[in-house]
């Protein structure tokens, strides 16, 4: 592998919530991933990150999705959920500079990319995470809340968000919640 010309992209970085026994929000990892290959004998270079796994699936991408005369039928149109309790929603958010979002948890497994600027993640806990272009965040059903702290830059996330089976953590059931 020496040979071949080094990626000229930063490390990936991993951030992941999760909750303390008691049910607090925290932050569990905050990591540069290991890089992997396709195989030992790989020569291509091509590096593979994992960022998280689950081990049971949802989606169904047979043909139960087609109208009656076979053609697609797109769930947007007729789906305005945050979250998909049985499902998945991929979406595009956007932050305008200097704006916050309210404090909020959802029951769902939620994948992020940053792909423009910078967002600071925070917690009910008070937690603070800085989260900048190529970062990747693992949300998981803590309560949080997004704020872009640039005065002139925009910030743009793409997430992938899983339904979730029902949140409880310590005895206690943690339900979606939005405060403002």
């Amino acid at each position: 592998m020496s040979s071949l010309p080094r990626s000229p992209f930063p490390p990936v970085r991993r951030v992941v919530t999760g909750h303390t026994l008691s049910g607090s929000s925290t932050i569990v990892a905050d990591t540069i991933q290991a890089t992997r290959y396709w195989s030992a004998e790989s020569t291509s270079g091509n590096a593979i990150y994992d960022l998280h796994h689950t081990s049971e699936p949802v989606a169904r991408v047979d043909s139960e999705f087609t109208s009656s005369d076979g053609k697609w039928v797109d769930e947007i149109a007729e789906n305005k959920e945050h979250v998909s309790k049985d499902g998945s929603v991929f979406r595009v958010f956007e932050f305008a500079p200097g704006t916050v979002t309210p404090m909020h948890r959802t029951v769902s497994l939620d994948y992020g990319v940053i792909a423009r600027g910078s967002v600071t993640l925070e917690l009910d806990n008070g937690e603070r995470v800085v989260l900048n272009e190529g970062d990747t965040v693992v949300q998981r059903g803590t309560m949080h809340l997004w704020r872009n702290e640039s005065e002139t830059e925009w910030a743009r996330i793409y997430f992938v968000v899983l339904g979730a089976q029902p949140l409880e953590i310590g005895g206690r059931k943690l339900a979606e919640e939005w405060r403002q």
